[in-house]
């Protein structure tokens, strides 16, 4: 039993030591966005494809999930993940050019789409049921301050070193949590091979890639061309036919039928919404901080330090809130904290210190860890053992999809104030901002109603 014990823990250490640094490397580049843009003479649109191509790769892998961790051992996936973590690090340390930098991105990515939802379903299966809410935090402190630290760490490195150094200083840490794995990391899924339906995977990646494509063209083209509107239609097209062939084939690739859970279901949106405004946040904030109000990469960085920090605690703490009060009411306050705080971020002008951002978003992070850890465990909560994988693969699909779509939508706000408003750079930036966070606030309070609306399980 205390041999068990023991390697319960190192499994937990190395999934979570993993955990942080695939979501670490997704943000990784954020702040140095502008300065990638300079070096390959590229704009806003094509840039922020390193974004996005990880995103959709791990939409490819992570609906597979189900699958992979029923068909292999979790120490094989994991040592796998990492291994793609490793090579796509240091080839991104090298990039002679913008597309082997954008390879070094997807790479990375086929690791964080396969371990991801893993993680999430070791945690779950290794902590008995009324400690979910702890693991779940566990996870949630470091997988949620991996994306608020990143932008921030970045934007201090790149101001005295260059961009490619931040693959080279992160990648010291990979080959630890590499060699860890190979020792400590043990099977603890039970295995049942199951066939993949190859049909189903090209559905969902052609869908969500094409998609997003459209969406992405918008900022360009405009909403009404035929290289917007064509590519997301056949997205959508894509995705329904794929949703309708889960339903008829013995053996999904991701088991829809949990949606027929009224209370999953609401937990899903409800994740989809806080994630669209985590990501849509952590890009725009450092972005207006250096085309609106004129700062540093540095300073726009270090803005969102505190926040980070606090967000650690919160997500924490909120895992333990969570084990004696329940999802709800925590997840309430949360959205509460989430809106008010990007209400408050739209007053900050263009001749204001940029430190109030600072302290707005030390809210906007307080609301965040308060929300997504105990929805994402309200969702697991109401699934039986069986269903935790396929639970899983679909939380994380969601917050990958939010993501990218939350940001494409916002980020296209500002372009399209910039480009048809007459005045200079920087006030256009300010006003484009000042639309997407109206738009933010707006969603915040669509997620506060709907969560009064959510009745969890308790045991």
């Amino acid at each position: 039993m205390a041999e068990d014990r023991i390697e319960s823990k190192g499994v937990v250490v190395v999934i979570i030591a993993a955990a942080f640094l695939l979501t670490f490397n997704q943000f990784l580049l954020i702040t140095a966005f502008p300065t990638i843009m300079t070096e390959f003479d590229i704009n806003a649109t094509q840039v922020q494809w390193l974004t996005n191509a990880f995103i959709l790769v791990t939409l490819i892998f992570i609906p597979m999930s189900g699958y992979l961790s029923t068909t292999y051992s979790a120490r094989t996936l994991v040592i796998f993940s990492l291994t793609c973590l490793l090579i796509g690090t240091a080839l991104g340390g090298w990039s002679p050019n913008f597309g082997v930098l954008l390879l070094s991105r997807m790479i990375q990515a086929i690791g964080a789409g396969i371990i991801l939802p893993l993680i999430q379903t070791i945690l779950l299966i290794v902590f008995p049921y009324h400690r979910r809410g702890f693991a779940m935090g566990l996870l949630g402190a470091v997988t949620n301050i991996a994306p608020a630290s990143a932008p921030s760490i970045s934007g201090i490195i790149i101001d005295y070193l260059d961009w490619r150094s931040l693959h080279w200083v992160i990648l010291p840490f990979i080959l630890i949590t590499f060699v860890m794995a190979l020792f400590l990391m043990k099977n603890v899924l039970e295995q049942n091979r199951t066939t993949l339906d190859l049909r189903s995977v090209a559905l969902s990646a052609s869908g969500f890639a094409l998609f997003i494509l459209g969406l992405s063209n918008i900022s360009v083209y405009g909403f009404l061309s035929l290289w917007s509107l064509l590519p997301m239609a056949i997205g959508i097209l894509s995705v329904l036919f794929f949703i309708h062939r889960q339903f008829s084939i013995p053996t999904p690739v991701l088991n829809l039928d949990l949606f027929r859970n009224r209370t999953f279901s609401l937990a899903i949106i409800l994740i989809f919404i806080n994630m669209m405004l985590l990501l849509s946040t952590e890009t725009i904030l450092p972005m207006f901080a250096q085309d609106a109000l004129g700062t540093s990469a540095f300073l726009s960085g270090f803005l969102l330090v505190p926040g980070t920090i606090i967000l650690s605690v919160i997500t924490f703490v909120s895992g333990n809130l969570y084990d004696r009060y329940g999802g709800k009411r925590i997840a309430t306050i949360g959205f509460a904290c989430t809106a008010v705080s990007l209400g408050l971020i739209n007053t900050v002008g263009i001749e204001d210190s940029p430190y109030w951002i600072m302290v707005y978003f030390c809210l906007f992070m307080t609301g965040f860890g308060l929300t997504l850890m105990p929805l994402v465990t309200v969702s697991m909560s109401e699934l039986g053992k069986d269903d935790i994988p396929h639970g899983s693969a679909i939380v994380n699909t969601v917050r990958q999809f939010a993501m990218a779509f939350g940001i494409i939508i916002l980020t296209s706000i500002i372009s399209i104030t910039v480009a048809v408003m007459e005045a200079p750079y920087a006030t256009s930036t300010y006003w484009g901002t000042s639309y997407a966070l109206i738009v933010m606030a707006g969603l915040a309070v669509l997620g506060f109603i709907l969560t009064l609306r959510l009745k969890e399980t308790r045991y």
